[in-house]
């Protein structure tokens, strides 16, 4: 489980999400613009010309600016040729796809001077030229983007999918964009980004998903290699695989390009914080602090850094804090249900079963976490209000329905140790290290199983293993 996947032992898309047909809503120009991947002064000139449904909340010396991804889209789509409709119709000037030049005019006073046509080609082949380049580097990015409206409209959709955490449906409408133009580089990339998270244990990607999240980043690397986004994908390819090196080398590359890419100061805490990802590695909670911190103040509205912050600091049991973090956070994106699991998670080791059941009870079969996930952290709620023989089944539901791999395994046993079921955290700390030898120093040396490592069973088991 994975703290994205926001199960008991993580956290887990970037906006709240209302109820109605708005959709998430997006805080600022720098959010609005990198939702339409464009420059803020594009969006802004689409705003004051172009009708670009953008809101105002009045401060008392000057108003700031939000939107809703919804609305976004539909604003979009009215710009885009519809599924019958002509595709050789280029989209209104300033729409989110960028036109081409309208075609001279027959009668252009140069074709009446024939001896100037072939100057004039020549200079028409250069304009087409440059506006070909500037089309792949316009908003300062590499080529990667489509001039298919159908893969543009499959795109955005999965987009915002991603970013409310509806991974699988996520993945169906991107690979739906990849397949309609299969040089659509950010297309690829999300795509890749998809399966990364699809991949963690409580999910049900599994191998498939991360065999997929290494072949789809790799074609993103080859089309695009120059932009933050590719690596954060290329990043989440290499946590998929348990291969640490990579994971921070490509999150750091991912910074390198865009000091304030959240999402890769985010995964560089994950390398910190979550066991789960992979055993055989340090773990370091403080520094994973530090990172998530630096995710949240690049982007408030990144609600992954949060509520895996809010893990992380229930891992160090400063419960309070964590409970004090997703106040803020749950107030501002209400229908975020990884924010309210982890606050739950909180509120309960914290001692208040009340406001932990309110949190965590509407979670099961909720689209927005993994199903496992949400079954796990209902079987901590029942197992810490004596509800042992649901506890058990919701945890054994949880490993079918999940991974099955060594780190589903850490986690079912995370959940008993927190409940003080030594004896059948025993037996699923056995099971991770049959799979996973590498998984008992995780065990040993890992926050996450302070709790229980004295305990006579997990010390004897330990030293079977050779750790004294």
């Amino acid at each position: 489980m994975t703290p994205d996947s926001a199960t008991p032992m993580n956290g887990g898309a970037n906006h709240d999400q209302p109820n109605d047909h708005r959709g998430s809503r997006l805080d600022g120009w720098k959010a609005i613009a990198s939702y339409l991947d464009r420059d803020i002064r594009t969006v802004q000139r689409w705003e004051a010309s172009e009708g670009l449904p953008v809101h105002r909340l009045e401060h008392r010396q000057r108003a700031s600016a939000y939107a809703f991804t919804g609305e976004l889209d539909e604003w979009v789509a009215r710009r885009i040729p519809s599924e019958g409709a002509d595709k050789s119709l280029e989209p209104a000037p300033g729409s989110a796809l960028d036109p081409v030049p309208e075609p001279i005019p027959a009668r252009a006073w140069w074709l009446r001077r024939p001896a100037l046509i072939g100057v004039a080609l020549a200079a028409i082949m250069a304009i087409g030229a440059l506006g070909l380049w500037a089309w792949g580097l316009r908003d300062g990015r590499p080529s990667g983007d489509t001039r298919d409206p159908q893969a543009y409209s499959a795109f955005a959709e999965g987009r915002a999918l991603y970013t409310s955490r509806q991974y699988r449906d996520a993945a169906i409408a991107l690979e739906r964009a990849v397949s309609r133009d299969q040089d659509y580089g950010l297309a690829w990339a999300w795509l890749a980004k998809t399966y990364g998270r699809l991949s963690q244990p409580m999910w049900t990607g599994g191998k498939a998903a991360s065999d997929r999240a290494a072949e789809t980043a790799e074609r993103a690397a080859r089309l695009i290699p120059e932009i933050a986004e590719t690596h954060v994908a290329l990043a989440l390819a290499a946590r998929a695989h348990g291969n640490v090196a990579s994971w921070r080398a490509e999150a750091n590359r991912a910074i390198q390009l865009d000091p304030r890419s959240a999402e890769a100061y985010g995964l560089l805490g994950d390398s910190y914080s979550a066991y789960v990802y992979a055993c055989d590695r340090d773990q370091d909670p403080a520094l994973a602090d530090t990172y998530y911190r630096r995710a949240m103040e690049y982007s408030p509205s990144h609600s992954i850094a949060a509520s895996n912050r809010a893990h992380n600091l229930r891992r160090m049991g400063r419960y309070a804090e964590c409970v004090e973090l997703m106040n803020r956070t749950v107030k501002e994106f209400p229908d975020v249900e990884p924010l309210l699991a982890e606050r739950g998670a909180c509120r309960l080791l914290a001692g208040d079963v009340e406001g932990a059941s309110a949190d965590l009870l509407p979670l099961r079969g909720s689209p927005k976490l993994a199903p496992a996930g949400s079954l796990v952290y209902l079987g901590l709620l029942e197992l810490k209000t004596g509800q042992t023989d649901a506890g058990i089944r919701d945890l054994d539901a949880a490993l079918q329905l999940g991974e099955q791999g060594p780190r589903a395994e850490l986690v079912v046993a995370e959940t008993y140790g927190l409940a003080g079921d030594i004896p059948r955290a025993v037996v699923h700390l056995k099971r991770a290290f049959n799979l996973d030898r590498t998984c008992a120093g995780a065990v040993d040396k890992g926050i996450a199983f302070t709790p229980i490592r004295q305990a006579a069973e997990v010390k004897a088991l330990l030293a079977s293993y050779g750790i004294h």
